[in-house]
């Protein structure tokens, strides 16, 4: 065999195409015949056939949009989260090159596109993201946790809102996580995606980011600022936690 393309008539070609999407029904994967083709290949046909094996998530799973004005902290939160260990931002946005998906992405900073990052939790609500040095795939994750957080990084510039209302609508969020930049404070951004997701009926968690090049006055007024901004949207009144314990 000199590895040259050896096309199958149509009768054997359905038999193979048949056997193989069996094949994938055993192993939870889909498959999708993207092309056949005839054209340099010696006698009969050959197809180009797609494969994705799907992670088995038979745990509870919470899905969490991520929304907020662009360059307020969004990737490299999730990035941060999702990425393990070795994931911590150096202040230069390191953390966000683990989500982002494109050149042109990793190039300006802004995020074009939905990320999809999964958190794994043990039954004692350790993130097992950050068990090991090196990070898991989705479905080692899936595999070994108890509960399964989905995080859709969603965007923050204006031109790619209909991304961003895709991924409040079409992923069916549980709930949305509004972050907001101590450095670039509440935007029209902010507003609208806050507006939106209240809109949807979607439960809103404000996140303050970028703390560290805020004084404490400073983020004092932006916490005010921001719970203002989710009464005037309608939402409820939040919830206020002092220390960690009060999660439980």
């Amino acid at each position: 065999d000199d590895g040259a393309l050896h096309g199958l008539c149509p009768r054997d070609m359905s038999a193979s195409l048949g056997t193989l999407r069996r094949m994938c029904g055993h192993v939870s994967a889909r498959m999708v015949v993207a092309a056949q083709r005839t054209k340099g290949v010696p006698t009969g046909r050959i197809a180009e056939v797609r494969i994705e094996q799907f992670a088995e998530c038979a745990q509870v799973e919470v899905r969490i949009a991520v929304l907020g004005s662009a360059q307020a902290g969004k990737s490299s939160v999730v990035g941060v989260l999702a990425g393990g260990p070795g994931a911590l931002d150096d202040g230069k946005g390191s953390a966000r090159t683990l989500v982002m998906r494109h050149m042109h992405e990793l190039e300006t900073g802004a995020t074009s596109s939905i990320s999809q990052q999964v958190l794994g939790f043990d039954g004692a609500s350790r993130l097992l993201n950050w068990t090991e040095e090196l990070a898991r795939t989705t479905s080692e994750l899936c595999a070994s946790s108890s509960r399964v957080m989905t995080l859709l990084d969603l965007c923050g510039e204006g031109r790619f809102l209909k991304t961003t209302l895709a991924g409040l609508t079409a992923h069916a969020p549980d709930y949305a996580l509004l972050c907001v930049g101590a450095d670039v404070g509440i935007t029209a951004a902010t507003r609208l995606h806050a507006l939106l997701a209240a809109g949807l009926g979607v439960p809103v968690v404000a996140l303050l980011c970028k703390a560290d090049v805020a004084d404490a006055t400073s983020l004092g007024s932006l916490a005010e600022a921001t719970l203002r901004l989710l009464a005037e949207c309608g939402l409820p009144s939040p919830l206020y936690l002092e220390s960690e314990a009060e999660l439980e």
